[in-house]
């Protein structure tokens, strides 16, 4: 099953996945073989990539994606030559035994590192793994997300040059959320981001994606590919914390397959960027596996956030859970996805959708895209939704009980963040929510 890729323009009304361009002259096998070659692939790594690459030149990108024809994908590459350097002057170096500390300063994070590699947790930047473990990288990497899953997907394949990889090995509770900062050889946010997560039978974990500092890119691109695979009882929460500056594309795949009696919790909070695209997909595949998304976007003046989830029922007595949240103001636009789709078979199915659209003014604009599937009649799926309006008049009223209008509007928008804020850590929860304060600045217009 292929999905379709959705149109990204502020006025976007219909899919485009039946309409491409191609992607410009720029991105050559050529590109794609020194890359490989700078970084000491083996040819398994560089093969991945020109399958990437033929999927590209064959079908293009979508039409709502031809800014990345414009792209010199070359001057990128070559902008990562010096962390290429980096990384491999690190590996050659005395840091074989992984997670030292970053500074000597950092005792919090050389704890935690040591206490990882007891557990025999294996958590590095993904070119460090590839180097010094590469049958373990070889073994799931692009397992969940192939090569030519879709063009977005294929662009990264080729031209990865950051990430993270990690593996928790089986029955192993990770105690502390993961962030990329704990890595050992972590530098700088990639254009081209890859993390590959394993976790094991009966593990548990969360990562943390992001932060809540602006992110720039020299480029002003980000096309990143998280895959995760959450074996037979594990529990996996992924939180991804996007703030990146309002020049930057943000254009994700996110993939999660889900083994029997396992789950994969997805908590999404979007509140920068130019374009947002980012979709997660959980395929749960085992009987028992669950997933659940939980998201808040905020899009103000020049931004459009493509964002949601969807969930693949392909064995009995899976559940899922979709909440997706989006706020707009100051002539922001957001497209608000939920699908779920239920296979022949699995039965017992149960799943619910809710989604709802806060629009702060008249200029601003909310879209949403359901889709249900079912090819199994065993399945109960609810879904509620709506869109709502703060006006004057709700301002009003708030007013007349003595809540000034700066007030009310904070209130009524951080109630519906709380949704995903009161799952992440509370120092993270307390940041987002003065970034919302501030991004809500003068109010309604």
């Amino acid at each position: 099953m292929r999905p379709t890729t959705a149109g990204l323009s502020g006025n976007a009304s219909r899919d485009d996945a039946e309409s491409s361009v191609g992607i410009g002259p720029g991105l050559s096998a050529d590109l794609v073989r020194d890359l490989s070659k700078r970084r000491r692939e083996p040819d398994w790594m560089l093969r991945h990539r020109l399958r990437g690459l033929d999927r590209l030149q064959s079908d293009g990108v979508p039409s709502w994606a031809s800014f990345l024809c414009d792209v010199d994908f070359g001057g990128i590459i070559d902008n990562e030559v010096v962390s290429i350097r980096s990384e491999t002057q690190a590996r050659d170096g005395s840091h074989s035994l992984g997670f030292e500390a970053l500074e000597a300063s950092e005792e919090a994070y050389r704890i935690v590192r040591e206490d990882l590699v007891a557990q025999g947790v294996v958590f590095r930047g993904l070119q460090s793994a590839l180097a010094e473990q590469p049958d373990l990288v070889r073994s799931h990497f692009a397992s969940v997300i192939a090569a030519d899953d879709h063009p977005l997907a294929a662009l990264n394949a080729a031209l990865w040059t950051g990430g993270s990889f990690l593996y928790v090995p089986p029955g192993v509770h990770v105690a502390v959320p993961l962030q990329a900062e704990i890595r050992s050889d972590y530098a700088k946010v990639e254009p081209f981001e890859r993390n590959v997560l394993v976790v094991e039978r009966g593990a548990d974990v969360t990562y943390i994606e992001g932060c809540t500092a602006p992110v720039y890119t020299p480029d002003q691109l980000h096309i990143s590919a998280i895959e995760i695979s959450a074996m037979a009882g594990s529990r996996v929460r992924y939180i991804a914390l996007q703030n990146f500056a309002k020049e930057v594309d943000n254009l994700v795949t996110k993939r999660g397959i889900v083994h029997e009696g396992a789950s994969l919790e997805w908590v999404d909070v979007n509140l920068g960027s130019r374009r947002t695209w980012k979709v997660p997909r959980s395929r749960l595949a085992g009987p028992g596996a669950a997933s659940e998304f939980v998201g808040i976007s905020l899009a103000g003046k020049g931004q459009y956030e493509d964002v949601g989830a969807e969930m693949v029922h392909e064995a009995p007595r899976t559940r899922s859970r979709i909440v997706n949240h989006g706020i707009v103001r100051q002539g922001g636009s957001v497209r608000l996805r939920s699908a779920v789709h239920v296979a022949p078979g699995a039965s017992g199915v149960l799943s619910s959708i809710e989604w709802s659209s806060l629009m702060l003014d008249a200029g601003s604009r909310a879209e949403t895209v359901p889709s249900i599937e079912l090819d199994e009649a065993d399945a109960e799926i609810s879904q509620e939704g709506r869109i709502r309006k703060v006006g004057e008049e709700m301002l009003f009223y708030m007013a007349s009980r003595g809540v000034p209008a700066e007030e009310a509007l904070r209130m009524v928008v951080l109630g519906i963040a709380e949704v995903a804020t009161r799952r992440i850590p509370v120092e993270y929860a307390v940041e987002v929510d003065r970034l919302i304060e501030l991004e809500l600045g003068g109010g309604i217009g």
